[in-house]
Order: structure tokens, then sequence, then C-alpha cells
């Protein structure tokens, strides 16, 4: 149950939100030796989202960029409704934005930072290409 409150409506920059999980996706996989992942890695990052730190730390983070409510443990769960600013329109009075789940926006966020987290591996960094 959500603990959105009527007329309440979280804003997000998407452009900026992308960005910044693509960032932290590099972060995360930079530097890997070829080793230390399994041969399947470069294609699926399934042994990071097995993970503790996955379920723990980046998904909630990801969530709250999102727009998603905390229902008070951290783990931002509650999906809502959000307004995300079109880019370019930041400085704009009022700003033009477009209304929709943050639960969509949480899935943009995760191929923003599945896509770091690829280049980071390849030694690459394009977050230009979102």
């Amino acid at each position: 149950m959500s603990n959105q409150k009527p007329g309440e409506i979280a804003v997000v920059k998407p452009y900026y939100a992308k960005e910044e999980a693509y960032r932290m996706g590099h972060e995360r996989t930079s530097g890997w030796a070829d080793e230390t992942v399994p041969d399947d890695a470069e294609h699926t990052l399934s042994h990071v989202k097995e993970s503790a730190r996955w379920a723990n730390t980046i998904a909630p983070t990801l969530r709250c960029m999102a727009g998603y409510m905390d229902n008070g443990h951290g783990t931002y769960t509650d999906s809502r409704e959000v307004a995300a600013i079109h880019d370019g329109c930041e400085e704009d009075e009022p700003a033009e934005a477009e209304l929709f789940s943050s639960v969509y926006l949480y899935e943009e966020l995760v191929e923003a930072w599945d896509r770091g987290a690829l280049d980071g591996y390849d030694g690459e960094y394009n977050p230009e290409d979102l």
C-alpha cells in the first residue's frame, strides 16, 4: 500500500537519473579482472543482480532515483506516479513534464545501469548513448 497523499507527485529528471545510473554501473565493474567474473557476465550481469549488494543497495537506490516511495525501511518499494521533467526544460517556469509510473523509470534506470556496467567491464565510457 502506498503512503502517497492525494495530489503528491514525485518530480524526477530522467536524463540526469539515467546518467547517474550509468555511472553507478560503470563504477561497479570497471577494472574487473577477467578471472573475477563468470564467462557470461558480459552478456547477463546475473552474478551482480543475484547478489545481496544488488538487493540491498543498488536496486533500492535506483528505485529511489525513479521516484518510488519508501515505507520506512530504506528499500523504496512503493511505486507511484511521477512527473518526469523533459530534457532541456529544467529551467522553464513551469517546466514541461510527463506523468507516468515510477516502475517505468526504474526499468529505464536498470537498463542504463546495465549499459554502464557492461561498458565498465569492457573499459569504455559512453553515457551520451543513453
